[in-house]
């Protein structure tokens, strides 16, 4: 997956932020990829946590049914995984890859769905595609490869190519690496320390303090260093004839030019998926609309596809033109406090929502009573005549 592209290096070795810092890492792939990392997961936890509605012919009329194609989508669509697993890896495969493979398992009674981790497709373009070699992981690294050969009739295909944006991607990385190596370099060269030994003209014997045995000054300077450099409280022995001054004591450096360089990157990363700036570093105040644009903006479009998906292979055409459907249920994506909200969820009563509407607008349970059905309008609105609402 995507972290993978981020944490470990082409020889498969695991490195952190300082190897990138200090120059043992691909620095703009490995920060870049971070955001982008954290975009992805943004949108893929926001679409995992929302509730997939199915809408099934019921008593001769279409309506919201928690049947077998619910259990399916929203809690376990295999013996893996549960639902909202399921739906986060097929995001993340999504947004990281660009395609997506559902694989439809038709059983006697249900559907198992998998996400395939790996696969080969045909060219094929007028014609359903055919898809070879799949193979199939679990969260411990297991894995088995898939000889059968699966076809649009049981699978679900996505793809998202674009590329421009890759191709923008890529350039803005090239750029921006120069930025990064100017101030790996500016960092390091101000805070490595620089040592100047003066001695007088004349070259006297030197003596080792500890071995009281004559010492040459290549000995002599690598003592020197050594406890300079030492990690612990160390004491440096000079001789008398000699004067040590360190070059670099006022041009120690911080990591501000990181900062900056990486606050940049992290902010283009943020504008190609038209995430809030915001929402994306997690400081969006009670009065921000972050989050509403975040969705209109960043996540309706992966909402959408999916829907489309799910429309296509689990419901089919004949039932969706009967009025049967799959879709997201995205009223519950923010945090709903009842009692902050009470005068608001008034007015909605007052206005023809009943109590079980708004249960399940808060993810409550409905209760079977008649009048938890019932709707009221309170309010003496004018209608389009110009009269009050119930007047001939």
């Amino acid at each position: 997956m995507i972290l993978d592209k981020i944490f470990k290096n082409s020889n498969g070795e695991y490195i952190s932020i300082f190897d990138v810092i200090f120059g043992k890492g691909n620095t703009e792939n490995y920060i870049y990829t971070l955001a982008e990392a954290h975009a992805i997961d943004l949108i893929a936890r926001t679409i995992a946590k929302c509730e997939i509605q199915t809408f099934e012919m019921k008593d001769k009329k279409i309506q919201e049914n928690k049947g077998d194609l619910y259990w399916t989508l929203n809690v376990q669509p295999n013996y893996i995984e549960t639902g909202t697993k399921f739906i986060y890896k097929l995001v993340t495969k999504l947004l990281t890859d660009k395609t997506a493979l559902i694989l439809i398992n038709q059983l006697p009674k249900r559907n198992l769905l998998y996400v395939a981790d790996s696969y080969n497709t045909d060219g094929m373009i007028f014609m359903g595609k055919t898809f070879s070699n799949i193979t199939v992981e679990d969260d411990e690294g297991n894995s088995i490869n898939v000889r059968k050969t699966y076809n649009s009739e049981n699978t679900i295909y996505y793809s998202l190519k674009n590329s421009n944006l890759k191709t923008a991607s890529e350039n803005f990385k090239a750029n921006t690496a120069k930025l990064l190596k100017a101030s790996q370099k500016s960092f390091i060269r101000a805070n490595t320390a620089k040592w100047r030994l003066k001695s007088p003209g004349q070259q006297p014997t030197l003596i080792d303090a500890e071995t009281k045995k004559p010492i040459s000054r290549e000995d002599y300077k690598e003592k020197i260093t050594e406890g300079l450099m030492s990690d612990e409280e160390a004491i440096v022995l000079l001789s008398e004839f000699f004067d040590l001054e360190n070059l670099n004591q006022n041009n120690s450096k911080n990591l501000t030019d990181f900062e900056n360089v990486f606050k940049k990157i992290s902010d283009t990363v943020a504008q190609n998926w038209n995430i809030p700036l915001d929402v994306f570093y997690g400081s969006k105040t009670e009065k921000s609309t972050g989050t509403n644009d975040f969705i209109t903006m960043a996540v309706d479009l992966y909402f959408k596809l999916l829907e489309d998906g799910f429309n296509t292979s689990l419901v089919g055409k004949n039932d969706f033109l009967k009025g049967e459907y799959v879709k997201f249920n995205k009223l519950n994506i923010n945090h709903k406090d009842l009692i902050d909200k009470a005068s608001g969820w008034d007015k909605l009563i007052s206005n023809g929502f009943s109590y079980n509407q708004l249960c399940k607008f808060l993810g409550l349970p409905t209760i079977e009573e008649d009048w938890a059905n019932e709707h009221y309008i309170t309010k003496n609105y004018a209608n389009v005549k110009g009269g009050a609402e119930g007047e001939e």
